[in-house]
Parts: structure tokens; sequence; C-alpha cells
């Protein structure tokens, strides 16, 4: 049997800025991923590629993630490190571009006119359904490989929070936290105990 991973196209940053359908797309390992839609993605040539899909985010995905950018503003403010939400282009290299929720950068000059051109200091991911087996697995080895120091996973749909921090060696040590605890990352703390607080007394 022929190896059908050898016919796969490789995408590059390149091939990546040429899409222009209305879609958000990432690129991990050469691999073109399709955002917010589900199908399969027909080339120009009218052939089907196998592409990854992830299901549109949830109101509560969203509402999160709002409110993580919100606190980071506020405790950043003045300081070296700036948020930024998604979309925005984090290119790692030029077969690794991606769209993190958050990224939090300290270094000015990996910000450029295109995007985050380098690893950010801190990404946050928010899992919904169609991101767990991508957030958890294939971006945690991405920004590790990448040297992004802080990676925290938040998921909703658990209720737990992992918390991974670039150790001495180039690996992520890992902590689960409660959905409610307290996110302490080197330039702030963070919490989402009163927005679940308030998010339950509106209900």
């Amino acid at each position: 049997m022929k190896n059908l991973a050898l016919k796969q196209k490789f995408y590059t940053y390149e091939d990546y800025l040429k899409i222009n359908d209305g879609n958000r797309y990432e690129i991990i390992h050469g691999v073109l991923i399709l955002k917010d839609e589900w199908g399969d993605m027909r080339t120009n040539t009218n052939k089907v590629e196998k592409i990854k899909m992830l299901a549109a985010p949830s109101v509560l995905h969203q509402e999160i993630v709002g409110e993580i950018y919100i606190q980071l503003k506020e405790k950043l403010n003045g300081k070296k490190c700036k948020p930024f939400i998604s979309p925005i282009d984090v290119i790692l290299n030029e077969g690794n571009v991606v769209q993190p929720d958050i990224s939090v950068v300290c270094n000015d000059e990996i910000i450029t006119k295109k995007g985050i051109n380098g690893a950010p200091k801190v990404v946050i991911e928010v899992l919904s359904k169609g991101s767990i087996k991508n957030d958890k697995i294939a971006k945690y080895s991405l920004y590790m490989e990448y040297g992004v120091e802080e990676y925290i996973i938040i998921d909703p749909i658990d209720k737990e929070i992992i918390k991974c921090k670039l150790n001495d060696f180039g690996f992520y040590d890992t902590e689960k936290l409660q959905i409610t605890d307290d996110i302490k990352l080197s330039e702030c703390t963070l919490s989402l105990k009163k927005f679940f607080e308030n998010r339950r007394s509106n209900l």
C-alpha cells in the first residue's frame, strides 16, 4: 500500500495568505485546518482534500475568551506585555500558523503588521467540542516545541483548567485546576470565579 501521507499537500504561510474564501484557517505542521465550519474543502482543481474541521465556538466559549481578555487588558495596562485576542495570526514558522484564542506577547519585536511573528510568552485556548483533540494534543506539542512559556487550556466542558509551564529542559510541567481556581501566570493572576458565579445567577 502506498503511503498516502506522501500525497498530501504541505501548506505554507505563503499558501495561507492566498486563501480568500471568507473562512478562518490554521496550519499545523503543514496541514491546513478549517475553523468554524464542517465539511470538506474543495480545492481550485475541484479535488476534495480531507481536512480536520472544527465546530463554531459556543456562546460560553466566546464569553470566557472575552472575560479573560478584559482581565489581561486591565492587569497588563502600562506593562511591557500585551494581550491579543483571536483572530490574529501567530506565525511560528512557514508551516505553522495558528490563531490562539488569546496570546500575550512581551517582546515588541515579534509584533508585525501581519500578526505575531514568533512565539508569544503566554497562549490561552478555551476548549469547544470540536477543538478538544487539537488544543490538548496538537497545539500542546506545537507550543512546547516553539517555546511558548505558559500554555493555559480552559475546559468549560469538564470544568477544569490545565496550566502548562515550560521547564528548564524545554518540556511542559502541567497542573490541573478547578475552573474557578486562580490562574497564576508569571505576569499576573486571572480568575473565572466571579464570572461563573454571575453567570449562574443570570441563568
